[in-house]
């Protein structure tokens, strides 16, 4: 019966295939550039050209000129597509071993594209790892002259990959704002060149440290281009698990592009060491199971015969099955299974914890969605386990299910707010919360006083979901403040309610706040996109006054002002007073007394307004934003 049903399943599964015109069981037959069209983005997904989830999954090509490498002929990309290919991706070396060619890689699109796959074009920058050395200062006018071939010769095929792993060619902290400095600079040389060409086409940008810092991307955005931008991540197996967390997060936020990895160490296995069960937590995270249910494409390293354990190859120029080693054996099997979707879902872990309009919420972190990891939250131990009698949640304040998310307490004491402990990055949390009604909520944070790099993100409903105070959405990270002047070699016991602010922006006392679009249970989740020295908890501001005699009571003794999405600005004061109001322009467009405890209200249009109330006694003034688009 098993048996049956299992030969009944596959038949199913090859015909839903072939009815959208891929054939898995013999993928040579498949034409995926005519199937998907021109690729182009919706919102941080990879789409075809009719808008439908694409996820392109192949080989990287080992550096031109290197031994045992395979992409010299026709036939060399055919092997590829045999075992399962849509996307061949050409590593364009422009020192280790390689140089510009503009021609070969001219030559791989045509080839690529006569047999219906995708061509990643890299620009195969590693040493030195600054993108504007003048080793590669030829970058602007390669991909100017490509860029301009690619469109003339109609070529829907191609996707640039811009600068691969820029580094700093040191261990340590993977956050480095250095290199991403010089990956804005080279960005904004090159990316111009293609979008003149090649509007609307699909660009990849390298992120610091050897493509792992996916932070910098949503916390200091390289700019608005006519073009899809993506940003790439590079993994190996063996020993880079514990920056995996990374691409899992930063999915909710960007869009993302594995444009490397492999079985392996990261000097490509040199060992022989091949981890296979690496490779099924990377792509369960590629596949959707990740906290934005992105689908991620992906490059293996490498399509070659070179002698490491990451090659896919035993020996050169044969492409039949029994030639692949263990890391190819694997990839095809992979790629043969042809499209698995996975997603990320969780639950409220008792019930949803309430975000009122008109009161002040607070969210209880150690009360996380149920699910499990890659469900309900994202967490990376192995740092924090230094005791083997003691269990996975390193805080031990909070039992919740077993779980191994970090639980401690905010003071010695433990009478505070439980808090997200040892924190490295990549980790998330996920809570579902019922909202009693749409809106930008603003935020506090409870902090301690350790410096870190404390850079957290938010999501709502698997997207970013921090907007500023003048509703754009610019900024997809937030650095937090310490409770004071900061302690580098302590603080964790002193806490306090802060205001996260985005450290690279020119204003840095702009507020942020959490965009909830609809009214009810939505999932509201927290990344931490670096190293951060805990998290206490997050208040919630209402988003309206309270209305009503007893309600105004409450706070008559202050004057206040504010405003709601409707265009209206609501003012109150304790005692008779003259209310001005005037535009940017300096014109007064409202202009009248108001009775003590009274509340008044004007409708404006969009716009940047000075409130001024003013008392006999006291007076305020407060500039105040309409944005009711």
């Amino acid at each position: 019966m098993k048996k049956v049903f299992v030969t009944t399943l596959c038949a199913l599964v090859l015909c839903i295939s072939n009815a959208f015109g891929l054939n898995y069981s013999n993928p040579e037959s498949n034409n995926y550039v005519n199937e998907y069209g021109k690729l182009k983005l919706v919102g941080n997904q990879l789409c075809s050209e009719k808008g439908e989830p694409v996820q392109l999954r192949g080989w990287s090509t080992h550096g031109k000129n290197w031994q045992g490498s395979n992409f010299d002929d026709k036939n060399d990309f055919l092997g590829m597509k045999k075992h399962g290919a849509n996307v061949a991706r050409i590593a364009m070396y422009l020192i280790e071993g390689g140089n510009e060619d503009l021609n070969w890689v001219k030559q791989c699109i045509q080839w690529t594209n006569e047999l219906g796959m995708y061509c990643l074009v890299d620009w195969h920058i590693l040493t030195p790892g600054n993108p504007n050395d003048g080793a590669y200062a030829n970058a602007p006018n390669f991909f100017s002259a490509l860029s301009q071939w690619v469109v003339q010769n109609g070529y829907k095929n191609v996707l640039y990959e811009i600068c691969n792993e820029p580094n700093e060619n040191t261990e340590g902290t993977i956050y480095r704002p250095n290199i991403w400095k010089q990956i804005k600079e080279y960005s904004q040389k090159v990316l111009p060149k293609i979008e003149q060409n090649d509007p609307g086409s699909i660009v990849i940008i390298g992120t610091p440290q050897w493509d792992k810092a996916l932070v910098f991307p949503m916390e200091d955005p390289v700019g608005e281009y006519n073009l899809g931008l993506m940003y790439s991540f590079h993994h190996y197996t063996c020993d880079q698990k514990q920056f995996l967390g990374l691409l899992s997060s930063a999915a909710a936020y960007i869009p993302l592009f594995v444009t490397e990895w492999g079985l392996s160490t990261d000097d490509g296995g040199e060992n022989g060491q091949v981890c296979e069960d690496g490779g099924d937590n990377l792509l369960r995270i590629c596949n959707g199971k990740n906290l934005g249910n992105q689908r991620i494409s992906w490059c293996n390293w490498s399509w070659s015969a070179d002698f490491r354990s990451s090659s896919a190859l035993k020996g050169a120029n044969n492409y039949d099955e029994w030639n692949l080693t263990q890391s190819g054996q694997y990839i095809r099997r992979q790629l043969m299974k042809g499209d698995v979707i996975e997603n990320s879902s969780s639950s409220a872990y008792e019930s949803a914890q309430k975000i009122y309009a008109a009161d002040t919420s607070y969210i209880a972190l150690e009360k996380y969605d149920k699910g499990g990891q890659e469900n309900a939250y994202y967490e990376f131990d192995d740092t924090w386990i230094f005791d083997i009698n003691k269990t996975c949640n390193a805080g031990g304040e909070f039992d919740h299910d077993g779980d191994c998310v970090d639980i401690g307490s905010t003071t010695e004491d433990g009478d505070g707010y439980l808090n997200l402990g040892y924190i490295v990055e990549g980790e998330w949390v996920k809570y579902t919360v019922d909202v009693e009604k749409p809106g930008d909520y603003f935020f506090e944070t409870y902090t301690n006083n350790h410096t870190d790099q404390n850079v957290i993100a938010i999501a709502v409903n698997g997207k970013n979901g921090l907007v500023s105070e003048d509703g754009k959405d610019t900024y997809k990270a937030l650095k937090l403040k310490t409770s004071g002047n900061g302690d580098s070699s302590g603080g964790y016991d002193v806490w306090g309610w802060t205001i996260p602010y985005a450290q690279y922006s020119n204003d840095k006392e702009k507020r942020y706040a959490v965009r909830f679009d609809k009214a009810g249970e939505n999932t509201l989740a927290i990344a931490f996109m670096a190293s951060c020295a805990g998290l206490g908890s997050l208040k919630f501001l209402p988003i309206e006054e309270p209305t009503g005699k007893k309600d105004i009571n409450s706070f008559v003794d202050d004057s206040r002002v504010w405003s709601d999405k409707n265009g209206n600005i609501f003012f109150i004061a304790s005692e008779k007073s003259l209310v001005k109001i005037s535009n940017m322009q300096g014109i007064t467009v409202y202009d009248e007394e108001i009775n003590a405890n009274e509340v008044a209200n004007v409708n404006l249009s969009n716009g940047v307004y000075i409130v001024s109330v003013i008392g006999n006694s006291k007076s305020l003034s407060k500039k105040v934003i309409i944005n009711n688009l």
